[in-house]
C-alpha cells in the first residue's frame, strides 16, 4: 500500500520526530551523579526512504547539545510502509566516586619462616572498603591514558619475579610497604575496568578500584 499523505513532510522521506517531549534516564544516578543521563527520541519514517547511517555517531543533540548520539534502534512497522525508531544521544559524566565492600587479600611479610617474629605474618585476607573512581572519555578509537595501576611487588636478582609477599630484597621493600599500612594509605589492588558507559556508542567509562593497604 502506498502512502498518500504528504504530511509532515513529502511521502514521510524525512524523519519526523513524535516525541513531544524526549525522554531523559540518569543511570548513574544509583551513584548520586545526574551529569550523565540519556536522551531519547522517536521518530517515524518512509520505509523506502530509512537510512540507518542518515546521522552519524556522536551527533550532537539539537537541544542538549552536550549530548550525543550513541545508538539508533533497529526500526519496527508503525503502519503502511512506515516504520519508527529510537536515536539516543548521551553525554559525556563528570569523574564520580563510589563505596563498596569486597573480601582483598594482602601481601604477607615475609623476612624468615619463624611464625613467631614480627617479621613474618602469611598473606591476609581482609573484607575491605573500596573506593571506586569512574573517569570518562568520548573517543571513537577508544584508546585512554591509564590512571593508574595495582600495586605490585617483584623479587629483587637474576630471577626477577612478581611475588605476594614484601621482604628486605623486594620491591617495594617491606619497610616501604609497612609504611603504606601504618599511614592508613590507599592502593590499588585489580587494573582498571575499561567499558563503554552506556553499553553502546563511543563514550567510555574507566574504573579505578583502591583500599587502605593492610
Amino acid at each position: 500500500m502506498s502512502l498518500t499523505k504528504d504530511y509532515p513532510n513529502a511521502n514521510w522521506a524525512t524523519a519526523t520526530e513524535i516525541t513531544v517531549v524526549p525522554r531523559i534516564t540518569y543511570p548513574f544516578k544509583k551513584w548520586g551523579d545526574t551529569s550523565g543521563y540519556i536522551v531519547e527520541r522517536d521518530y517515524v519514517q518512509a520505509e523506502a526512504s530509512y537510512d540507518p547511517t542518515a546521522v552519524a555517531l556522536d551527533t550532537a543533540d539539537a537541544t542538549y547539545t552536550s549530548a550525543f548520539l550513541i545508538e539508533e534502534s533497529r526500526p519496527f512497522n508503525a503502519g503502511p510502509s512506515l516504520v519508527q525508531f529510537t536515536r539516543k544521544y548521551a553525554t559525556v559524566p563528570s569523574t564520580m566516586t563510589s563505596y563498596r565492600w569486597e573480601v582483598v587479600t594482602f601481601l604477607g611479610y615475609y623476612v624468615n619462616l619463624a611464625e613467631g617474629s614480627s617479621s613474618y605474618r602469611p598473606q591476609l585476607v581482609r573484607l575491605s572498603p573500596i573506593t571506586e573512581t569512574r573517569t570518562f572519555i568520548k573517543n571513537a578509537a577508544g584508546s585512554f591514558a591509564i590512571t593508574g595501576t595495582p600495586y605490585e611487588v617483584e623479587k629483587t636478582g637474576s630471577d626477577a619475579t612478581l611475588v605476594q609477599y614484601v621482604n628486605a630484597s623486594t620491591s617495594p621493600t617491606i619497610t616501604t610497604y609497612q609504611s603504606l599500612v601504618s599511614g592508613s594509605t590507599a592502593i590499588q589492588f585489580e587494573p582498571n575496568s575499561i567499558e563503554r558507559a552506556y553499553g553502546a556508542g563511543n563514550i567510555w567509562m574507566q574504573t579505578q578500584s583502591k583500599t587502605v593497604a593492610q
